[in-house]
């Protein structure tokens, strides 16, 4: 399951710099909306990734910040989630599958780690 959710977190890191509408990545739209947005849409990727790279083992903590971080992304794109992946270029094909993704896959490592401590 890290793997998976390092492998999310990078593939959406990689969409967030190739193009979503026409020629313009995620990264581009930093000059024509709020710059804080975009920051941190390629921070709530990047945390994953660097979950996943560490070399502990998945604890309850790293997915519920990796489950948080993939959380957010499809929060901020929730109304438009579905054009995103269906009607964007690969950048943001890519940005919403691993946002939808990434976050199944990491609240499932959290299910599993908090009921993984329970029976212990």
């Amino acid at each position: 399951m890290k793997r998976l959710v390092l492998a999310f977190g990078v593939i959406g890191f990689v969409g967030c710099f190739l193009p979503m509408v026409g020629e313009l990545s995620w990264f581009d739209m930093r000059h024509f909306d709020e710059g804080w947005t975009v920051w941190l849409v390629i921070a709530a990727f990047a945390t994953p990734a660097l979950v996943g790279l560490s070399r502990t083992p998945f604890k309850t903590a790293d997915a519920a910040g990796a489950t948080a971080a993939f959380a957010y992304i499809v929060w901020k794109f929730h109304g438009h989630l579905w054009d995103l992946i269906v009607h964007s270029a690969i950048g943001g094909m890519l940005m919403g599958l691993a946002a939808v993704l990434g976050f199944v896959v990491s609240g499932t490592t959290l299910l599993q780690t908090i009921q993984t401590k329970k029976r212990a």
